[in-house]
């Protein structure tokens, strides 16, 4: 059966969404430059480039004071990123996740094991989203990450209530409480200390944060993330 489907329904390259063939690659050779890697120096609080060496953060970090204390995310969110998420998430096409996650360990497994997570945590998506979807394309990731790592998965601790809002139509007390993304924890304290979050796209880090905001007030100490994609600045 699984000969089977292969055939039908061979894995692609997700850089160029052609057939690969079954002899373990993940990509093609010649497509691996569409995915451009993250190059130091990064900012210390998102992990994205910055092009002064000198600072430790990127502007946008400076002014927004994100409760995680670290990011790690890996390629640039650029044009073949944005097809390949679409495929991955949209469309199933789940040996792409393989290919993240493989790439992840890889080459992210140094600065997280600098950070000794206990935990890996994927940001978490709505229910009717789980649904249209059939998974939840983090979670995925931090499994596959999980095994390739040696850090344990909590796939429970976080959940994704209802419909997320725009801040705008939130007062300060509704924003304090975390409405805005609809991001609750599931026990009033965690069992850990410190936690690495794992999610697709780093965008604002809107979510990120939330997420980091009710773990450290139900008792963790540290939180950050590992990331397949971050926009430029």
């Amino acid at each position: 059966m699984d000969n089977l489907l292969k055939i039908l329904y061979p894995p692609r390259c997700p850089a160029c969404r052609e057939p690969i063939e079954d002899d373990g690659s993940m990509i093609h050779p010649e497509c691996r430059e569409r995915f451009k890697l993250i190059e130091e120096p990064r900012c210390f609080k998102c992990g994205r480039h910055i092009w002064d060496a000198g600072k430790a953060l990127c502007e946008e970090c400076s002014e927004k004071k994100h409760r995680y204390s670290y990011g790690f995310p890996l390629f640039v969110y650029n044009e073949a990123a944005s097809h390949a998420m679409i495929d991955f998430k949209k469309n199933g096409w789940k040996n792409h996740g393989d290919f993240f996650a493989e790439e992840m360990a890889m080459r992210l497994s140094g600065y997280i094991k600098r950070q000794r997570p206990q935990v890996l945590v994927p940001v978490p998506i709505t229910k009717v989203r789980k649904n249209e979807r059939g998974f939840n394309q983090s979670e995925y990731l931090a499994v596959k990450l999980g095994e390739k790592l040696g850090i344990p998965v909590d796939s429970g601790l976080l959940m994704r209530a209802g419909k997320s809002v725009q801040q705008k139509a939130l007062s300060g007390k509704e924003r304090k409480e975390k409405k805005v993304y609809g991001i609750e924890c599931t026990c009033e304290n965690v069992p850990y200390r410190r936690i690495c979050l794992v999610d697709d796209v780093y965008t604002t880090g809107g979510t990120l944060n939330a997420c980091a905001e009710v773990l450290l007030d139900a008792g963790a100490v540290e939180v950050g993330f590992m990331a397949v994609f971050a926009g430029s600045i």
